[in-house]
C-alpha cells in the first residue's frame, strides 16, 4: 500500500486553555480554539490555564511533563468520518469541555507506483480510499493530457516523477502520493555474425542486451528461449530474435544463417569451349570469398593456383591443355562470419 502521506490545509495553532472570567480553551497564541482538523498523525502540544491541571479525552496524552493532541489518535478507533470527539479539561475540581472534528483522510491510492514507458507515451490512474468530492492536480501539469483528473495520459522524454494532490472539498484537507514514470528506450540487441555451414552442421547462434528472448521460426532450433539456441536449418533461412527488458521494451535483430549446398563444385567439367561448363569453378559463392584455389594432378604437381573469387581453372597447365583425367583440389573460404572453411576433392576433366 502507498506510503500515507497527508499536510494540513485548514491550519490550526498550539492547543492551550486559559483562563479569563470562566474558564475556557483557546489556542496557545490566545487565539480562538480550532474545533475542525484534518486527519493527520501530528502531535499539537497543548498547555491549560490556570496551571497544574490535566487533560482527558480523544487523542490527548503526557509526554515528559508535555500534553499533546493528535488527530490521527483521536479517530484511529473508527473509519466513520467526519469523527466527533472531546477534548476535557479539569483543574481546582472545574472542567471544562470543547468538541473536537477530526476530518476523514485524503489517501491517493495509485494503481502502480511506477510504469515504463518505451515510447514515452503514459497512462497514470489514482483512486481515493474514502469516497466525496475531490479537487485533483497533477504535477508537472505541463506533460500530461488531464492535470486536474485521478487519471491521465502523457507523454515524457526521460523519467519523471509525479505528485498528484487531492483536495477534499468538503473539508479542505489535501493528501498526496508520487508516481514515477520510467522512460526505458528499446533495448539494443547484440547478436552472432551471419554464417555458413554444411548440410547437416549446426550453427550456433546468440544474442544479448535484453531479458528475455524468442527467436523465430522455430523449425530446426533446439531452443526458441535460449540465448545461445543451436540452428540445423535445411535450408538457408534468416532467425529473427525479438528481445523485451525488464520494462517490457522490445527489440529484435537478425542472424542469416547459408548453407554451402547453395554454392557448390562440380564433379567434371568439359573445356572444349562450346561455352557450358568450360571452367572448373566454385558457383554462387555468394557473400563468402576464395581465399586459395589450388589443383593437382595425380602426381601432386600443382596445375592452378589463385587467390580471390577467381573466374576458376580451365584445364591448362602453362597454356597447354590437360588430358582427360581425375585431378584433385584444395579450396580455402572465407566465410561471412570471419570463419575459415577447407573443401577438398576431385574433378573430373572431360574432352
Amino acid at each position: 500500500m502507498a506510503m500515507l502521506r497527508l499536510f494540513v490545509i485548514i491550519s490550526f495553532m498550539l492547543i492551550s486553555v486559559a483562563e479569563s472570567n470562566a474558564q475556557n480553551i483557546v489556542n496557545g497564541d490566545g487565539t480562538p480554539f480550532a474545533t475542525k482538523y484534518c486527519w493527520e498523525n501530528k502531535n499539537y502540544p497543548i498547555t491549560g490555564m490556570p496551571g497544574g491541571g490535566s487533560f482527558t479525552g480523544c487523542g490527548v496524552f503526557e509526554d515528559n511533563g508535555t500534553w499533546y493532541f493528535n488527530p490521527a489518535i483521536a479517530s484511529q478507533a473508527t473509519t466513520i468520518f467526519p469523527y466527533q470527539c472531546f477534548i476535557s479539561y479539569m483543574v481546582n475540581n472545574t472542567t471544562v469541555n470543547l468538541p473536537i472534528l477530526v476530518a476523514k483522510p485524503v489517501v491517493v491510492t495509485p494503481a502502480l507506483q511506477d510504469t515504463a514507458t518505451c515510447n514515452g507515451d503514459f497512462y497514470l490512474h489514482a483512486t481515493m480510499a474514502y469516497a466525496g468530492d475531490y479537487d485533483y492536480t497533477w504535477l508537472p501539469s505541463a506533460v500530461v493530457s488531464q492535470p486536474h483528473s485521478p487519471n491521465t495520459t502523457g507523454h515524457v522524454d526521460q523519467t519523471t516523477t509525479f505528485v498528484l494532490m487531492a483536495t477534499d472539498r468538503a473539508s479542505g484537507c489535501t493528501g498526496y502520493d508520487t508516481m514515477k514514470v520510467v522512460h526505458e528506450p528499446a533495448p539494443t540487441l547484440k547478436v552472432s555474425n551471419d554464417t555458413t555451414i554444411f548440410p547437416g552442421d549446426h550453427a550456433q547462434l546468440s544474442v544479448s542486451g535484453a531479458k528475455t528472448y524468442v527467436w523465430s521460426p522455430v523449425q530446426w532450433l533446439d531452443d526458441p528461449f535460449s540465448v545461445t539456441p543451436v540452428a540445423t536449418p535445411h535450408d538457408a533461412t534468416t532467425y529473427t530474435v525479438k528481445g523485451t527488458d525488464e520494462y517490457g521494451c522490445s527489440a529484435t535483430a537478425q542472424v542469416h544463417v547459408s548453407l554451402f549446398e547453395s554454392m557448390f563444385l562440380p564433379n567434371a567439367f568439359t573445356p572444349n569451349g562450346d561455352g557450358n561448363n568450360d571452367k572448373f569453378k566454385m558457383v554462387n559463392i555468394g557473400y563468402n570469398r576464395i581465399q586459395e584455389f589450388r589443383v593437382f594432378n595425380r602426381w601432386g604437381q600443382q596445375l592452378f593456383y589463385a587467390v580471390g573469387n577467381t573466374d576458376g581453372w580451365d584445364g591448362t597447365f602453362n597454356g597447354k591443355p590437360q588430358e582427360s583425367d581425375t585431378y584433385y583440389y584444395i579450396l580455402l573460404i572465407g566465410m561471412t562470419d570471419g570463419s575459415q572453411k577447407t573443401l577438398k576433392g576431385d574433378v573430373t576433366l572431360i574432352r
